[in-house]
């Protein structure tokens, strides 16, 4: 039996092979649950625009014969496909340079009693320092992208 690691892995490389043929990427996997009940979760995204329902129904239908087919699970499973999400994880300078313009939240590397958090909105990239225009103050703040610890997209009202 494999481990969960490994069905990841498995799982990994045929999904980025049908979403590349659907001219998306995989964005995470994650496989939850007890061995009788398993749940595989596969985000999907799209490099140039954001992830439609007919893209995840597509890229399920696609996916999910080849599932049932290898049998890798004891039982039966559940299959999820989703986008990342309004409020997606930001996982680094590529991510940085595509959402340019739009509101995140970063959280930066300090001492363990205090994190920093930074809201704003991305102004570039250059070098190894990202501009963020604060949010409530409009200044632009510059962050060595060795210092962001999480960063993640913000739903802007």
């Amino acid at each position: 039996m494999l481990s969960n690691e490994e069905l990841r892995q498995l799982i990994w490389e045929k999904s980025s092979e049908i979403a590349e043929k659907m001219g998306l990427e995989i964005f995470d996997i994650s496989i939850r649950g007890s061995r009788k009940n398993k749940t595989v979760e596969i985000i999907i995204d799209n490099p140039s625009d954001y992830v439609s329902i007919g893209d995840c129904e597509r890229f399920s239908r696609t996916i999910e014969p080849w599932l049932d087919e290898i049998n890798i699970f004891d039982s039966s499973y559940y299959l999820v496909v989703s986008s990342p999400g309004l409020d997606r994880k930001l996982r680094g300078r590529n991510d940085y340079i595509r959402f340019k313009g739009k509101l995140a939240k970063f959280i930066l590397k300090g001492n363990e009693a205090k994190a920093i958090t930074i809201i704003g909105y991305i102004d570039d990239v250059v070098g190894e320092i990202l501009k963020v225009n604060e949010k409530e103050s409009h200044k632009i703040i510059e962050i060595p992208l060795n210092n962001i610890e999480k960063a993640n997209l913000e739903i802007d009202f």
